[in-house]
């Protein structure tokens, strides 16, 4: 099945929209890395990382360390429960929407 690169775009920035919204809050407890995981087989990984940034996120690029996956930064500058709210967000939203999508959970 050919990936739909601008529905991947359109669910990134609906994924973007859900972390904005989860973000405010108490932003205590411990200082993580926690970041959403992304998994697009057989994607072009120019192209998926056209349809992140296009939609006002942050990736290096893929990453073959947990497996094929891209690991998207969220929008917003939390770093403790905040952070985590935000890419659990982004997860449901792009769940919600058929992609591959978890949480890489890290304490710092």
């Amino acid at each position: 099945m050919a990936v739909d690169y601008k529905k991947l775009q359109r669910d990134l920035d609906k994924a973007r929209l859900a972390a904005i919204d989860a973000m405010p809050g108490d932003d205590g407890g411990s200082c993580n890395l926690d970041t959403l995981v992304l998994r697009v087989p057989k994607g072009r990984e120019k192209l998926v990382l056209k349809a992140i940034k296009a939609a006002g996120l942050h990736c290096r690029g893929k990453s073959d360390w947990l497996g094929p996956c891209y690991f998207v930064s969220g929008p917003t500058g939390g770093q403790g429960n905040g952070r985590t709210r935000t890419v659990t967000a982004m997860e449901k939203s792009l769940k919600g929407n058929g992609w591959d999508a978890s949480v890489f959970y890290k304490v710092d």
